[in-house]
């Protein structure tokens, strides 16, 4: 005969309230909550980050005279106006507007002739500053070369090269040929991008044998260092070019080992 289940005693828990979750499992599932909780707020977080430190450097001058402003109640004619919390809570939107106002007054100089006449003498002034000269030129022509037809278009084309040591690619961006009239060789000059920040990086001249190209256009060069990679295509292609370069230098390093034998 088969036997009953002894019955539980009228104070003990039924069995699947008695079940205790291992230590193991309960870590497991925290962990993965939180990494899948800071996988969907890094995106957000860094976001914030750039918006906020875009804010503070656009207003870092407007702040100021916005807060000047407020508490010396010149928008009193307009109405009774609290200065204390006006100074606290319009100051940043009236930092803002005045940022706005200012960049818009900008503009509408470069399209009059006086305007014109007046933002070349500044640019005349600054460049013949001693400690500015240098920083500012480098600057405007940079900005010059990304503002033909758009971001970007001073990159002629992707290419690869070994950086920071030989056997590591990188992606760099061709930004002007050069020839050494001397030997007859052509140099390119190259701009090194960092990730996940662009705008920063390295200025390299090579050989220009040195370089890998690639059939990538600039704006999959740039989403790909945005990405660190995850954007990158599956395949490549040197090109006929590259392929014949990779041969021939793989001959010269060839002979040479027979040469040093």
């Amino acid at each position: 005969m088969t036997q009953k289940p002894a019955p539980s005693s009228p104070g003990s828990p039924p069995e699947k309230l008695r079940k205790v979750p291992q230590g193991g499992e309960f870590r497991r599932h925290m962990q993965s909550v939180f990494i899948g909780g800071f996988v969907v707020l890094i995106p957000l977080l860094v976001t914030l980050y750039i918006l906020s430190f875009i804010y503070q450097f656009a207003t870092g001058f407007s702040y100021p005279v916005a807060h000047w402003m407020l508490e010396s109640n010149i928008f009193g004619r307009f109405g009774p106006i609290d200065t204390s919390r006006a100074a606290g809570y319009l100051a940043p939107v009236l930092a803002v507007l005045l940022t706005a106002g200012f960049i818009y007054l900008m503009g509408v100089l470069t399209t009059f002739v006086i305007g014109r006449r007046i933002l070349n003498g500044v640019d005349r002034f600054v460049e013949n500053l001693p400690l500015l000269k240098g920083i500012y030129g480098t600057t405007k022509q940079v900005i010059g070369v990304f503002r033909q037809s758009g971001g970007g278009a001073g990159f002629q084309r992707v290419v690869l090269v070994e950086f920071p040591r030989l056997g590591l690619w990188t992606i760099a961006f061709v930004t002007n040929e050069i020839t050494d009239t001397s030997r007859g060789e052509k140099y390119v000059t190259i701009f090194i991008p960092m990730t996940p920040n662009p705008t920063s990086g390295f200025f390299q001249m090579v050989r220009e044998h040195d370089v890998r190209n690639t059939d990538w256009t600039v704006d999959q060069g740039i989403k790909i260092v945005l990405s660190g990679g995850l954007l990158a295509p599956n395949e490549l292609n040197f090109g006929d070019s590259a392929a014949t370069l990779i041969a021939a230098e793989k001959a010269a390093i060839a002979g040479s080992g027979k040469n040093s034998d």
